[in-house]
Protein backbone atom coordinates (compact mmCIF):
# COMPACT_ATOMS: atom_id res chain seq x y z
CA UNK A 1 0.00 0.00 0.00
CA UNK A 2 1.78 2.97 -1.25
CA UNK A 3 0.80 6.95 -1.05
CA UNK A 4 -1.95 8.10 -3.41
CA UNK A 5 -3.24 4.42 -2.92
CA UNK A 6 -7.04 4.32 -3.04
CA UNK A 7 -9.36 1.56 -1.38
CA UNK A 8 -12.51 0.84 0.09
CA UNK A 9 -12.43 0.76 3.95
CA UNK A 10 -15.14 -0.68 7.17
CA UNK A 11 -14.54 1.56 9.93
CA UNK A 12 -14.44 -0.54 13.24
CA UNK A 13 -13.58 1.57 15.75
CA UNK A 14 -12.60 5.08 16.89
CA UNK A 15 -8.79 5.48 17.95
CA UNK A 16 -7.59 7.75 20.74
CA UNK A 17 -6.97 11.03 18.98
CA UNK A 18 -10.80 11.05 17.04
CA UNK A 19 -9.46 9.09 13.84
CA UNK A 20 -11.39 5.68 12.50
CA UNK A 21 -9.57 2.52 11.82
CA UNK A 22 -9.57 0.20 9.45
CA UNK A 23 -7.33 -2.46 8.17
CA UNK A 24 -6.70 -3.15 4.41
CA UNK A 25 -3.37 -5.77 3.15
CA UNK A 26 -2.64 -6.26 7.27
CA UNK A 27 -2.18 -1.92 7.53
CA UNK A 28 -4.38 -0.42 10.22
CA UNK A 29 -5.33 2.76 8.65
CA UNK A 30 -6.61 5.41 10.01
CA UNK A 31 -9.19 8.12 8.51
CA UNK A 32 -10.43 10.96 9.88
CA UNK A 33 -13.90 12.49 10.45
CA UNK A 34 -15.40 8.40 10.45
CA UNK A 35 -17.37 6.47 12.03
CA UNK A 36 -17.47 2.71 13.25
CA UNK A 37 -19.79 1.15 10.96
CA UNK A 38 -19.01 3.35 7.77
CA UNK A 39 -17.84 1.70 4.81
CA UNK A 40 -15.85 4.33 2.80
CA UNK A 41 -13.27 5.09 -0.07
CA UNK A 42 -10.37 6.59 1.22
CA UNK A 43 -6.81 8.00 -0.19
CA UNK A 44 -3.21 6.95 1.63
CA UNK A 45 -2.06 10.15 2.99
CA UNK A 46 0.79 8.56 4.94
CA UNK A 47 2.40 5.57 5.19
CA UNK A 48 4.48 4.19 8.30
CA UNK A 49 6.19 0.71 8.73
CA UNK A 50 3.06 -0.84 10.59
CA UNK A 51 0.00 1.49 9.99
CA UNK A 52 -1.44 4.19 7.10
CA UNK A 53 -3.48 7.50 7.08
CA UNK A 54 -6.12 7.83 4.65
CA UNK A 55 -8.37 10.80 3.56
CA UNK A 56 -11.89 10.63 3.00
CA UNK A 57 -13.15 10.48 -0.38
CA UNK A 58 -16.56 9.21 0.06
CA UNK A 59 -19.18 7.32 2.15
CA UNK A 60 -20.36 4.39 0.72
CA UNK A 61 -22.34 3.07 3.45
CA UNK A 62 -23.16 5.41 6.25
CA UNK A 63 -22.96 4.02 9.65
CA UNK A 64 -26.00 4.32 11.42
CA UNK A 65 -24.35 6.01 14.45
CA UNK A 66 -23.72 9.14 12.10
CA UNK A 67 -25.37 12.41 12.84
CA UNK A 68 -25.25 15.94 10.94
CA UNK A 69 -22.76 18.26 12.63
CA UNK A 70 -23.67 21.56 13.50
CA UNK A 71 -20.92 23.48 12.53
CA UNK A 72 -20.03 24.60 8.89
CA UNK A 73 -16.36 24.70 9.44
CA UNK A 74 -16.40 21.20 10.51
CA UNK A 75 -14.29 18.75 8.52
CA UNK A 76 -11.62 21.78 8.37
CA UNK A 77 -11.41 23.46 12.02
CA UNK A 78 -9.35 21.16 13.79
CA UNK A 79 -11.29 21.80 17.34
CA UNK A 80 -13.93 19.35 16.80
CA UNK A 81 -13.31 15.76 15.45
CA UNK A 82 -16.86 13.95 17.15
CA UNK A 83 -19.41 16.19 15.67
CA UNK A 84 -20.36 13.13 13.07
CA UNK A 85 -20.97 10.67 15.18
CA UNK A 86 -24.36 10.66 17.53
CA UNK A 87 -23.73 11.94 21.03
CA UNK A 88 -24.60 8.50 23.08
CA UNK A 89 -22.12 6.95 20.56
CA UNK A 90 -18.92 9.52 21.52
CA UNK A 91 -19.52 8.82 25.42
CA UNK A 92 -19.26 4.63 24.23
CA UNK A 93 -16.28 5.15 21.99
CA UNK A 94 -14.77 7.91 25.36
CA UNK A 95 -15.35 5.33 27.73
CA UNK A 96 -13.37 2.32 25.14
CA UNK A 97 -10.23 5.31 24.62
CA UNK A 98 -9.64 5.24 28.25
CA UNK A 99 -9.99 1.32 28.94
CA UNK A 100 -7.66 1.03 25.88
CA UNK A 101 -5.07 3.66 27.59
CA UNK A 102 -5.32 2.29 30.96
CA UNK A 103 -4.77 -1.61 29.10
CA UNK A 104 -1.78 -0.98 26.77
CA UNK A 105 -0.04 2.07 28.45
CA UNK A 106 -0.78 1.79 32.18
CA UNK A 107 -0.60 -1.82 32.12
CA UNK A 108 -3.51 -2.78 33.76
CA UNK A 109 -5.15 -6.20 33.24
CA UNK A 110 -9.15 -6.28 33.69
CA UNK A 111 -9.58 -1.78 34.58
CA UNK A 112 -12.96 -0.64 36.09
CA UNK A 113 -13.83 2.31 34.45
CA UNK A 114 -17.18 3.90 35.20
CA UNK A 115 -19.39 4.83 32.64
CA UNK A 116 -18.59 8.64 31.46
CA UNK A 117 -21.11 11.33 32.69
CA UNK A 118 -22.47 13.16 30.17
CA UNK A 119 -22.40 16.92 29.52
CA UNK A 120 -25.69 18.09 30.11
CA UNK A 121 -25.13 20.34 27.23
CA UNK A 122 -23.83 19.07 23.89
CA UNK A 123 -22.98 22.70 22.31
CA UNK A 124 -22.88 25.59 23.26
CA UNK A 125 -21.31 24.64 26.64
CA UNK A 126 -18.01 26.06 26.78
CA UNK A 127 -17.38 29.40 28.59
CA UNK A 128 -13.61 29.99 27.58
CA UNK A 129 -12.23 30.11 24.06
CA UNK A 130 -8.57 31.30 23.07
CA UNK A 131 -8.32 32.03 19.27
CA UNK A 132 -5.55 32.47 16.85
CA UNK A 133 -5.22 35.89 14.69
CA UNK A 134 -2.96 36.57 11.65
CA UNK A 135 -2.95 39.56 9.29
CA UNK A 136 -2.60 38.14 5.27
CA UNK A 137 -1.80 40.16 2.51
CA UNK A 138 -4.72 42.85 3.59
CA UNK A 139 -7.27 39.98 5.50
CA UNK A 140 -7.74 40.07 8.86
CA UNK A 141 -8.45 36.28 10.45
CA UNK A 142 -9.68 35.25 13.43
CA UNK A 143 -10.27 31.28 14.33
CA UNK A 144 -8.79 28.17 15.37
CA UNK A 145 -6.02 26.12 13.25
CA UNK A 146 -7.22 23.55 10.74
CA UNK A 147 -6.84 19.63 11.15
CA UNK A 148 -2.83 20.08 9.97
CA UNK A 149 -2.65 22.66 12.16
CA UNK A 150 -0.82 24.75 9.65
CA UNK A 151 -3.57 27.33 9.07
CA UNK A 152 -5.76 29.44 11.14
CA UNK A 153 -9.68 28.52 9.63
CA UNK A 154 -11.36 32.05 9.86
CA UNK A 155 -14.58 31.45 11.75
CA UNK A 156 -17.24 33.95 12.85
CA UNK A 157 -19.21 31.75 15.49
CA UNK A 158 -17.96 28.45 17.42
CA UNK A 159 -21.07 26.31 18.17
CA UNK A 160 -19.32 24.80 21.44
CA UNK A 161 -18.89 28.18 22.44
CA UNK A 162 -21.22 29.82 24.72
CA UNK A 163 -23.33 32.30 22.53
CA UNK A 164 -21.54 35.28 24.46
CA UNK A 165 -18.36 34.49 23.45
CA UNK A 166 -19.43 34.17 19.99
CA UNK A 167 -20.33 37.81 20.27
CA UNK A 168 -17.18 38.66 21.38
CA UNK A 169 -15.44 36.89 18.28
CA UNK A 170 -17.81 39.25 15.77
CA UNK A 171 -16.76 42.16 17.68
CA UNK A 172 -13.37 41.53 17.18
CA UNK A 173 -14.11 40.78 13.44
CA UNK A 174 -15.50 44.07 12.89
CA UNK A 175 -12.95 46.00 14.78
CA UNK A 176 -9.96 44.24 12.95
CA UNK A 177 -6.35 44.52 13.10
CA UNK A 178 -7.11 47.10 15.53
CA UNK A 179 -7.40 45.41 18.39
CA UNK A 180 -4.74 42.66 17.20
CA UNK A 181 -2.19 41.55 19.92
CA UNK A 182 -0.94 38.81 21.72
CA UNK A 183 -3.44 38.68 24.74
CA UNK A 184 -6.87 39.87 23.42
CA UNK A 185 -7.90 36.95 21.34
CA UNK A 186 -9.17 35.07 24.62
CA UNK A 187 -12.71 35.51 25.22
CA UNK A 188 -14.67 34.26 28.35
CA UNK A 189 -18.57 33.68 28.68
CA UNK A 190 -20.83 36.51 30.12
CA UNK A 191 -18.28 39.30 29.70
CA UNK A 192 -19.21 42.82 27.78
CA UNK A 193 -16.10 42.95 26.11
CA UNK A 194 -12.75 42.47 26.89
CA UNK A 195 -11.29 43.17 30.40
CA UNK A 196 -7.84 43.27 32.35
CA UNK A 197 -9.22 42.53 35.55
CA UNK A 198 -9.90 39.08 37.27
CA UNK A 199 -12.80 37.14 35.66
CA UNK A 200 -15.83 36.08 37.64
CA UNK A 201 -17.09 32.31 37.27
CA UNK A 202 -20.11 30.63 38.96
CA UNK A 203 -19.71 26.85 40.25
CA UNK A 204 -22.25 25.63 42.82
CA UNK A 205 -23.50 29.09 43.29
CA UNK A 206 -20.11 30.02 44.67
CA UNK A 207 -18.16 33.10 42.77
CA UNK A 208 -14.39 32.32 41.65
CA UNK A 209 -12.53 35.33 40.85
CA UNK A 210 -9.73 34.06 37.86
CA UNK A 211 -6.96 35.77 36.46
CA UNK A 212 -8.26 36.49 32.54
CA UNK A 213 -5.11 34.66 31.28
CA UNK A 214 -5.51 31.79 34.20
CA UNK A 215 -7.23 28.07 34.00
CA UNK A 216 -10.67 27.22 34.74
CA UNK A 217 -12.32 24.51 33.86
CA UNK A 218 -14.25 25.62 30.44
CA UNK A 219 -17.21 23.56 30.39
CA UNK A 220 -20.19 25.82 32.04
CA UNK A 221 -22.72 23.07 33.09
CA UNK A 222 -20.60 20.18 34.26
CA UNK A 223 -18.02 21.66 36.57
CA UNK A 224 -20.17 21.32 39.08
CA UNK A 225 -21.06 17.74 39.08
CA UNK A 226 -16.90 17.33 38.23
CA UNK A 227 -16.52 18.56 42.38
CA UNK A 228 -19.09 16.66 43.20
CA UNK A 229 -17.05 13.54 42.50
CA UNK A 230 -14.06 14.42 44.05
CA UNK A 231 -15.67 15.25 46.94
CA UNK A 232 -17.17 11.83 46.91
CA UNK A 233 -13.84 10.56 46.88
CA UNK A 234 -12.65 12.70 49.62
CA UNK A 235 -14.96 10.21 51.19
CA UNK A 236 -17.26 11.40 54.92
CA UNK A 237 -14.34 11.23 57.67
CA UNK A 238 -12.61 14.61 57.99
CA UNK A 239 -8.91 14.15 56.20
CA UNK A 240 -6.30 16.11 59.06
CA UNK A 241 -4.52 17.66 55.93
CA UNK A 242 -5.57 17.80 51.97
CA UNK A 243 -3.13 19.10 49.54
CA UNK A 244 -4.68 20.60 46.74
CA UNK A 245 -1.52 20.42 43.42
CA UNK A 246 -2.05 22.49 40.38
CA UNK A 247 -4.93 24.14 42.43
CA UNK A 248 -5.30 27.10 39.88
CA UNK A 249 -7.19 29.80 41.45
CA UNK A 250 -8.37 27.02 44.37
CA UNK A 251 -11.55 25.81 42.86
CA UNK A 252 -11.46 22.21 44.53
CA UNK A 253 -9.40 24.04 47.44
CA UNK A 254 -12.43 25.86 48.39
CA UNK A 255 -14.86 23.05 48.47
CA UNK A 256 -12.74 20.43 50.22
CA UNK A 257 -11.70 23.36 52.61
CA UNK A 258 -14.70 21.67 55.32
CA UNK A 259 -12.89 18.07 54.45
CA UNK A 260 -9.95 19.00 56.03
CA UNK A 261 -8.09 20.53 59.32
CA UNK A 262 -5.86 21.98 57.39
CA UNK A 263 -6.14 22.87 53.22
CA UNK A 264 -2.73 23.53 51.64
CA UNK A 265 -2.98 24.91 47.52
CA UNK A 266 -0.05 24.81 45.45
CA UNK A 267 0.33 26.68 42.17
CA UNK A 268 2.73 27.73 40.31
CA UNK A 269 1.30 30.67 38.78
CA UNK A 270 1.86 33.61 40.83
CA UNK A 271 -1.57 35.46 39.48
CA UNK A 272 -4.27 32.12 39.80
CA UNK A 273 -2.17 31.87 43.61
CA UNK A 274 -3.22 35.09 43.78
CA UNK A 275 -6.74 34.89 43.17
CA UNK A 276 -6.91 31.81 44.79
CA UNK A 277 -6.24 33.69 48.46
CA UNK A 278 -9.10 35.99 47.77
CA UNK A 279 -11.33 33.69 46.89
CA UNK A 280 -10.69 31.80 50.26
CA UNK A 281 -10.99 35.02 51.86
CA UNK A 282 -13.99 36.01 49.75
CA UNK A 283 -15.77 32.55 50.85
CA UNK A 284 -14.46 33.00 55.02
CA UNK A 285 -12.28 30.15 54.59
CA UNK A 286 -9.88 29.71 57.63
CA UNK A 287 -7.93 26.60 57.02
CA UNK A 288 -6.35 26.98 53.73
CA UNK A 289 -3.23 28.47 52.52
CA UNK A 290 -2.12 28.84 49.39
CA UNK A 291 1.73 28.29 48.51
CA UNK A 292 2.91 29.44 44.92
CA UNK A 293 5.80 27.23 43.83
CA UNK A 294 6.34 24.02 41.93
CA UNK A 295 4.52 20.85 43.48
CA UNK A 296 7.88 18.39 43.25
CA UNK A 297 10.00 21.21 45.44
CA UNK A 298 6.96 21.45 48.00
CA UNK A 299 6.17 17.97 48.54
CA UNK A 300 10.16 17.52 49.06
CA UNK A 301 10.41 20.73 51.48
CA UNK A 302 7.23 19.18 53.52
CA UNK A 303 9.07 15.87 53.58
CA UNK A 304 11.97 17.51 54.83
CA UNK A 305 10.04 18.81 58.08
CA UNK A 306 8.39 15.54 58.36
CA UNK A 307 5.32 17.02 57.52
CA UNK A 308 1.82 14.47 57.16
CA UNK A 309 -0.75 14.52 54.28
CA UNK A 310 -3.57 12.56 54.40
CA UNK A 311 -4.63 12.70 50.87
CA UNK A 312 -3.30 14.93 47.42
CA UNK A 313 -5.49 16.16 44.75
CA UNK A 314 -3.36 16.47 41.77
CA UNK A 315 -4.77 18.20 38.70
CA UNK A 316 -1.85 18.60 36.12
CA UNK A 317 -1.98 19.79 32.52
CA UNK A 318 -2.08 17.54 29.78
CA UNK A 319 1.96 16.24 29.99
CA UNK A 320 0.81 14.87 33.50
CA UNK A 321 3.27 14.65 36.28
CA UNK A 322 6.61 14.03 36.56
CA UNK A 323 8.53 11.01 37.78
CA UNK A 324 9.89 13.17 40.66
CA UNK A 325 6.84 14.39 41.64
CA UNK A 326 5.45 10.92 41.77
CA UNK A 327 8.59 9.70 43.73
CA UNK A 328 8.16 12.81 46.13
CA UNK A 329 4.53 11.74 47.00
CA UNK A 330 5.07 8.53 47.41
CA UNK A 331 8.31 9.59 49.73
CA UNK A 332 5.82 11.63 51.79
CA UNK A 333 3.68 8.28 52.58
CA UNK A 334 0.59 9.95 51.23
CA UNK A 335 -2.29 7.30 51.76
CA UNK A 336 -5.06 8.92 49.70
CA UNK A 337 -4.16 10.17 45.85
CA UNK A 338 -7.05 11.51 43.74
CA UNK A 339 -5.94 12.42 40.30
CA UNK A 340 -7.61 14.37 37.68
CA UNK A 341 -6.94 14.33 34.11
CA UNK A 342 -7.12 15.78 30.71
CA UNK A 343 -5.94 13.23 29.09
CA UNK A 344 -5.85 9.55 29.84
CA UNK A 345 -2.36 9.08 27.74
CA UNK A 346 -0.47 10.50 30.08
CA UNK A 347 -2.51 9.68 33.05
CA UNK A 348 -2.33 5.73 32.07
CA UNK A 349 1.44 6.14 32.07
CA UNK A 350 1.36 8.05 35.42
CA UNK A 351 -0.50 5.71 36.88
CA UNK A 352 1.78 2.64 36.26
CA UNK A 353 4.63 4.96 37.71
CA UNK A 354 2.02 5.07 40.92
CA UNK A 355 1.41 1.59 41.24
CA UNK A 356 5.24 0.64 40.91
CA UNK A 357 5.91 2.96 43.87
CA UNK A 358 2.96 1.55 45.77
CA UNK A 359 -0.37 2.75 44.72
CA UNK A 360 -3.39 1.34 43.84
CA UNK A 361 -6.33 2.18 41.48
CA UNK A 362 -9.60 2.12 43.11
CA UNK A 363 -11.63 3.64 40.62
CA UNK A 364 -11.57 5.69 37.58
CA UNK A 365 -14.70 8.23 36.80
CA UNK A 366 -14.38 9.75 32.94
CA UNK A 367 -16.66 13.11 32.65
CA UNK A 368 -17.36 14.31 28.92
CA UNK A 369 -15.99 18.24 30.11
CA UNK A 370 -15.45 18.32 26.36
CA UNK A 371 -18.58 16.68 24.10
CA UNK A 372 -17.86 17.08 20.27
CA UNK A 373 -14.32 16.57 20.27
CA UNK A 374 -11.97 14.25 21.62
CA UNK A 375 -10.98 15.36 24.65
CA UNK A 376 -12.02 13.12 28.27
CA UNK A 377 -11.56 14.54 31.42
CA UNK A 378 -10.77 11.01 34.64
CA UNK A 379 -11.08 11.29 38.14
CA UNK A 380 -8.63 8.31 39.78
CA UNK A 381 -8.48 7.29 43.11
CA UNK A 382 -5.46 5.23 44.24
CA UNK A 383 -4.68 4.23 47.48
CA UNK A 384 -1.43 2.79 49.35
CA UNK A 385 -0.90 -0.63 49.83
Amino acid sequence: MQIKDRCILNIQSVAFGGSGVGRAEHFVIFVPFTAPGDVVEIEIVERKKRFARGRLLKIIEPSPRRTEPLCRYYGRCGGCAYQHIAYADQLKIKQTQVEDALIKIGKTAMPQVDEVIASPRIYAYRGKAELHAAKTAGRFQVGFMDISGGQIVDIDRCEIMDETINQQILHTRTKGPAVFNEDNLIFWSNLPGHSDEAIVRVVKDREFLVPRTGFFQANLYLTGRMVDEVRRLVGPEKKETILDACCGSGLFSIFLASCAGRMVGVEINEKSIRHARLNAERHGIQNAEFICGDIEDVLREMAGRSEAVDLILVDPPRIGLSPETIAAISGLKIQNVIYVSCNPATQARDLKLLNENGYDLQSLQPLDMFPQTDHIETIGLLRRR
